[in-house]
């Protein structure tokens, strides 16, 4: 204070003016020294992670998010496994961030708070149409143990192959629905060297997706993109079911 005193005695209003500008620019809202003091109150902006956005994974009765991962923070921990910077919310209420870490292999997962070396609770099994389960079908594709997930050689050329360029409501054919009411197919197709690609409506989600449906097999890939931080990728392919609208696809467009 009593160097800005002497300051302004010495020079005109105007140029003093313009020092306490600079010095404001100077400024780290961020630093220990400053955030808890005057002009800091209430600027300090949390720096964006490197990772994007939260993805929820995990819901509640009531359908409210309760568990969110970092997509973009995929890291190999070995040939089998992986993880993803996580966050979640823990009976209390409180959000802790954490590690999961998912084996394709055995098909399990982990959770750890961040610093926590480790802790008691053991590896737990998979839920089926699980959250979990709905990142270990998008991840493990990267790993060794992707044919444990439907990615194998034998079906390469469904899951293997370029995705669409377009949307999959950005078709120009007819739309036909199916006799079991359940959905929508195209007559756009993309013709494969030995399966179709169409785009297929959902009566039940109300989404749009594309499929990639073999014609020599009962089997077909979804695209599949968690959100915009990350590509979208085929799907190990899934058995469809009888008289469903694959099989339809199929015997109307396979040659």
């Amino acid at each position: 204070m009593r160097i800005l005193l002497i300051s302004f005695l010495a020079i005109p209003f105007i140029a003093i003016s313009s020092q306490v500008k600079l010095l404001a620019v100077d400024i780290n809202c961020n630093s220990p020294v400053w955030k808890n003091r005057k002009p800091c109150i209430g600027k300090i902006k949390k720096e964006k992670s490197p990772y994007g956005s939260w993805f929820p994974f995990g819901f509640n009765k009531k359908g409210l998010p309760v568990n969110w991962a970092q997509l973009l923070s995929y890291r190999d921990l070995n040939e089998n496994s992986f993880r993803l910077i996580s966050k979640f919310t823990y009976p209390d209420k409180e959000k802790k961030e954490g590690k999961l870490d998912i084996n394709c292999l055995n098909k399990d997962y982990y959770i750890r708070p961040s610093g926590v070396m480790s802790q008691k609770s053991t590896w737990a099994k998979i839920p089926k149409n699980s959250g979990v389960e709905t990142l270990a079908k998008y991840f493990c594709k990267n790993t060794s143990a992707r044919g444990y997930w439907g990615y194998t050689e034998g079906t390469r050329y469904l899951w293997d192959i370029s995705v669409p360029v377009a949307k999959a409501d950005e078709v120009t054919g007819k739309w036909i629905q199916h006799s079991d009411g359940l959905g929508w197919f195209n007559t756009d197709i993309q013709q494969q060297a030995n399966s179709i690609i169409y785009s297929y409506f959902s009566t039940k989600t109300g989404k749009y997706l594309w499929i990639n449906t073999s014609c020599s097999e009962n089997l077909s890939s979804i695209l599949y993109q968690p959100n915009n931080s990350v590509e979208g990728i085929w799907l190990g392919p899934k058995p469809g079911r009888r008289r469903g609208t694959s099989l339809a696809v199929k015997e109307r467009f396979c040659q």
